[in-house]
């Protein structure tokens, strides 16, 4: 009979512990990898917005370098000084060349405060995937094209593969940050393709010139975003 009384109290305290468990266990899941401040843990989505930082500022002091190099470097520096007289008087061809950025189409906008993060975070992605066409046609170009400084085709490439890590990076933070969200790429056309393609040198370098304003320009905004998406998504660096 002691036996027959005591098998529910055992079964039923056996229940709890196993629902306890089950409910420490699910407590446990939801708890960040990193708790740590000051314990130097490792944070995954910390460190990706280190690397895009980083990856963003590299694409800035190469495309600030590379804009100066096609103005001071023989290559390219008399059809470079062209462009910009002829930009001076207001030349509409050449002023657009010189005004006129594709990437604009892409540009994230933010309402004053209220930003929509995901929104704003994949605009971000079809900003910087705007320039994944142009920097490859452009290494394609200059590698096809006779008398090109190493330091210029080195620059390219270096803008190229920086550009494509990038993007991997916002990529990577959009599903991190939201594991559900859809997004339609949809980087705009860069204008001057068939220029650069031409086999006139005056087209050729007139899209040249284009592409190194543009993204000497854009890569400014790059950084700027990328501090946007770092303090509203991680409340660091703000």
């Amino acid at each position: 009979m002691e036996l027959a009384l005591s098998q529910p109290s055992f079964f039923g305290t056996l229940l709890m512990l196993v629902v306890s468990n089950l409910l420490l266990w699910e407590k446990a899941a939801s708890i960040p990898a990193c708790m740590v401040e000051d314990g130097g843990c490792w944070d995954p989505l910390r460190e990706a917005f280190n690397s895009a930082t980083q990856r963003a500022e590299t694409l800035r002091n190469l495309s600030d370098q590379l804009y100066v190099e096609f103005f001071q470097n023989q290559f390219s520096s008399r059809q470079f000084a062209d462009l910009s007289s002829q930009l001076i008087r207001k030349d509409e061809t050449v002023l657009k060349a010189g005004t006129y950025c594709h990437s604009n189409r892409a540009k994230p906008k933010s309402r004053g405060v209220n930003i929509d993060i995901e929104e704003y975070l994949k605009m971000s992605i079809n900003f910087v995937g705007s320039w994944i066409s142009p920097l490859f046609h452009l290494v394609i170009e200059l590698s096809a094209m006779e008398g090109v400084p190493e330091t210029i085709l080195s620059k390219a490439k270096d803008l190229e593969e920086n550009n494509r890590q990038l993007l991997d990076d916002l990529r990577w933070i959009l599903t991190k940050v939201f594991p559900t969200a859809e997004i339609k790429e949809e980087f705009p056309s860069w204008d001057y393709l068939s220029f650069l393609k031409s086999s006139n040198k005056n087209h050729k370098f007139l899209a040249i010139f284009n592409l190194s304003s543009c993204l000497d320009y854009d890569t400014k905004y790059t950084i700027h975003y990328l501090k946007i998406l770092n303090c509203l998504i991680t409340g660091k660096d703000c």
